[in-house]
């Protein structure tokens, strides 16, 4: 036997044999799992039916569809995980990886939530500004900083946020019985949105409380509440507030801005490759979009079906309610003006809103004239 043969044959073996094992290792082993998507789960603070939900929903497709995959985002309903008011801690603590909340809720945490989420009566008499105006303002404008700001060093959460939708104006809202004058206003158990907002109600008289969207139709129904106000048509049809109450109040100054607001955990965010980042970035922008188009057309729909189907009766707003209303705004937002953010935040609000008042009251002006125009 040639045993320099098997010798050679031998050490040509034990050079092969492990490197085929390991291309076997590489072939069967999930390719995949660099190729495996990123699971990203955002816990809503809104019913499956909403808008704010479904806009969640948008955002998840466009950068699943922009990543080819390589994302995964999965939008959950109210309470899937957490009870609403617990989403931001959840998402914070890293117990789900994002979540999609209306910014008025970190009201909570520190009141300046509520002006970059809700303020009352656009910020009062000295800003005066609506949902177009304070959308720029918190993308563009100095908002974007503040907002920052505001996670990082005031409230200290682990957070980065995105806005992704506004809808406002937020109607007064839907009632068993019309409501005639403030005072007969301050006699209805009434839900209002929570922060500035809701304060701003008890300072007039009217005793306004907070309930989760979910938890808003069945207190109806079980008479814990005489009315509410939760979003326009778009949302409140789907909740179904028209099987109980007949009488709707639609314009909504004490309440002209709502944004909704993408949150994730800041140590998820910078695990992610910078094409994705820019990709949520992107999408969120394209989401807020997406949700003024929803906003016109659903609610010019949905209001039509309401009152030739469903028997609501729209009304006017007594004037007197938004006068006094107006009025404990200033009162409310200068008791907060002793906190230093708060009043850094109110003071970039006005001054944006002096910037960009001269313009889009023009144009609005001009909007007014068509529609009044169209009218005759």
């Amino acid at each position: 036997m040639d045993w320099q043969k098997m010798r050679d044959r031998s050490i040509v073996l034990l050079l092969v044999i492990p490197t085929i094992c390991l291309l076997l290792v590489v072939w069967y082993t999930p390719a995949a799992s660099a190729a495996d998507p990123i699971k990203m789960r955002v816990q809503t603070a809104a019913p499956n039916v909403s808008l704010s939900y479904k806009s969640v929903v948008m955002l998840a497709d466009a950068v699943r569809v922009m990543s080819d995959g390589r994302l995964d985002i999965e939008a959950l309903p109210a309470g899937a995980i957490v009870p609403t008011a617990r989403i931001p801690d959840a998402v914070d603590k890293g117990l789900v990886e994002a979540g999609a909340t209306y910014g008025q809720y970190f009201a909570g945490k520190h009141m300046a939530g509520a002006l970059f989420g809700a303020p009352p009566a656009g910020g009062g008499s000295n800003v005066g500004i609506d949902q177009f105006g304070h959308m720029t303002w918190l993308i563009f404008g100095p908002g974007r900083e503040l907002h920052e700001e505001y996670f990082r060093d005031v409230i200290q959460m682990n957070l980065v946020a995105f806005p992704v939708g506004f809808h406002g104006p937020l109607s007064v809202g839907w009632f068993k019985k019309p409501i005639k004058s403030l005072k007969d206003l301050q006699g209805r158990r009434y839900r209002s949105g929570p922060g500035l907002v809701a304060e701003t109600w008890k300072k007039i008289g009217v005793p306004a409380t907070f309930l989760p969207g979910g938890e808003i139709l069945p207190a109806g129904q079980r008479g814990v509440i005489d009315g509410a106000q939760w979003g326009s048509p778009y949302d409140d049809i789907p909740l179904g507030f028209h099987q109980i109450w007949k009488h709707y109040y639609l314009q909504g100054a004490h309440f002209p801005i709502s944004t909704w607001e993408l949150i994730i955990n800041k140590d998820f965010w910078k695990k992610l490759t910078p094409d994705l980042q820019e990709m949520i970035k992107i999408a969120a922008r394209a989401t807020v979009l997406e949700t003024f188009y929803r906003l016109l057309e659903d609610n010019g729909k949905l209001l039509t079906k309401a009152i030739e189907e469903y028997g609501v009766t729209v009304h006017e707003v007594p004037p007197d309610i938004f006068s006094a209303y107006m009025e404990a705004t200033d009162e409310v937002l200068e008791k907060y003006t002793k906190d230093p953010f708060f009043k850094k935040v109110l003071d970039s609000q006005q001054e944006y809103a002096d910037l960009i008042r001269p313009y889009w009251k023009a144009s609005l002006n001009s909007s007014v004239f068509l529609v009044e125009g169209r009218k005759k």
